[in-house]
């Protein structure tokens, strides 16, 4: 039998989704407008009626703590940003994250000290390291808007994969899931790196079939603003510069080889304005975005670099000691792991069947959500070969696979918010296997300049 994926609908200047007639494309572009949407409101009502009664999370006071980074940040060379505990501990984009949130909600940046692990809550209590309940719940509102805010956006990255249906699947899954729901009802740094990243896979859509050198730079900001929260989405300039080598690679060959049908150029090497030099380009552009928003490095950037990395370590190692029981010793042990822990305790299928009151099924069926994922990357890599290196659903596998691998392979404590980046990749594969499975009944929106011209640009 013939999936609708391995015999794609041919796309034609006719075609109701993609032709020149104007009615289609302005009711597709009226129904994403209302999906995108409802799923924001949904979105942001649903994780705004929790906040209240999430429980505290010690780290939320850190993270309020250093809001009024967003403030230093106009004073590079101030005390903030001297070689100190709380500058080399952690990047600071989440925490500029927390000080915005305040800021456009009224409040100023004068928060709590900083939360001291070594002590015990009352401790902490009495020296006024607790947040006060107002800056709680800002912090916490905010989240609420950015979680809800990737929901509306993993929709369009999946619509722009394959159909409507995959895109709501795949919201439905992200909104359904109690891992996100409990960190997107917190004052932490996690919903704004699972918005960067949601930006991040639209934006390496659009360019992979549209190569633009602003979309090529929008990319390279984006993997240094995720660094610059967690560190390992820097690893997402891998697959990037990776392919854009194999593209340059190919099309010096095919000048070399073809010398007259190419115009003249430097070593045979393509025009400055060929898409493996915009894709080599976002590992120096990240790097170069993650040094310029994060003060604390501009003295010494490879040396305060290192420090960081150094510290991180520790602190893993630390953590390790003092959580046998999140402790993982291997990559397998940590894939196992990550099967279990995605498969059954927060999954989103276990979630949405346990809401229907079928305990049973939802035991049965909870590691759906990972047979769906894998599904959905096998799929996605199978669609891209066939495509060619070029395809947006090939770099959107990449990306999926090499942070799921980056933080399996870095994974020597398995908590919970490490899984979140992880989680944003599944939910896009789940969509995808709906969408695919989908696509004669809703046809897929088409892609755009997905070819490049010959030979011009090779």
């Amino acid at each position: 039998m013939n999936l609708p994926i391995f015999s794609p609908t041919p796309i034609t200047q006719s075609s109701g989704w993609v032709g020149t007639a104007v009615a289609p494309r302005v009711r597709t572009l009226r129904f994403d407008a209302i999906a995108v949407l409802l799923i924001f409101l949904i979105g942001f009502g649903w994780y705004l009626s929790g906040i209240e009664q999430q429980d505290y999370h010690l780290d939320e006071s850190r993270w309020i703590n250093r809001a009024h980074f967003i403030e230093d940040v106009l004073d590079p060379f101030g005390p903030t940003w001297n070689h100190q505990y709380l500058s080399r501990g952690q990047p600071p984009i989440g925490s500029y994250s927390i000080g915005i949130g305040l800021l456009v909600q009224g409040r100023d940046l004068e928060t709590n000290k900083a939360y001291d692990f070594r002590r015990v809550r009352a401790w902490n209590e009495q020296y006024g390291t607790l947040p006060s309940q107002a800056d709680l719940m800002a912090g916490r509102r905010w989240n609420a808007f950015l979680g809800a805010a990737s929901g509306a956006i993993l929709y369009l990255v999946v619509r722009n994969l394959t159909n409507p249906v995959g895109g709501v699947v795949a919201a439905v899954f992200y909104l359904a899931n109690p891992l996100e729901v409990w960190y997107n009802r917190i004052a932490l740094a996690d919903s704004t790196l699972t918005l960067t990243l949601a930006l991040l896979f639209l934006a390496t859509i659009h360019f992979m079939r549209k190569p633009r050198w602003w979309l090529a730079i929008a990319i390279g900001l984006l993997i240094g603003l995720g660094g610059g929260n967690k560190f390992t989405p820097l690893a997402l300039s891998l697959p990037m510069a990776g392919l854009g080598g194999l593209i340059c690679l190919r099309a010096w060959w095919f000048r070399r080889q073809h010398p007259a049908l190419t115009s003249t150029s430097f070593w045979h090497l393509p025009a400055f304005s060929h898409m493996s030099w915009m894709l080599l380009s976002t590992p120096f552009v990240a790097l170069a975005t993650f040094i310029a928003t994060f003060p604390y490095l501009w003295p010494d950037p490879i040396r305060r670099t290192m420090y960081m990395l150094k510290f991180r370590q520790l602190e893993m190692d630390n953590q390790y000691r003092l959580n046998p029981h999140f402790q993982t010793n291997s990559p397998w042990e940590s894939l196992q792991m990550t099967y279990d822990t995605l498969g059954n305790t927060w999954s989103s299928t276990l979630q949405i069947f346990q809401w229907a009151r079928m305990d049973r099924l939802a035991e049965i069926l909870g590691p759906t959500d990972m047979w769906l994922a894998m599904a959905g990357i096998a799929l996605l890599t199978i669609v891209g070969l066939r495509k060619g290196l070029r395809s947006a659903e090939l770099m959107v596998a990449a990306l999926i696979v090499f942070q799921f691998a980056t933080i399996i392979l870095s994974m020597r404590v398995a908590f919970e918010r490490y899984y979140l980046p992880i989680m944003f990749g599944e939910f896009v594969a789940i969509g995808c296997t709906v969408g695919y499975f989908t696509t004669r009944l809703f046809p897929p929106r088409a892609p755009v300049d997905l070819a490049l011209p010959e030979p011009t640009n090779r």
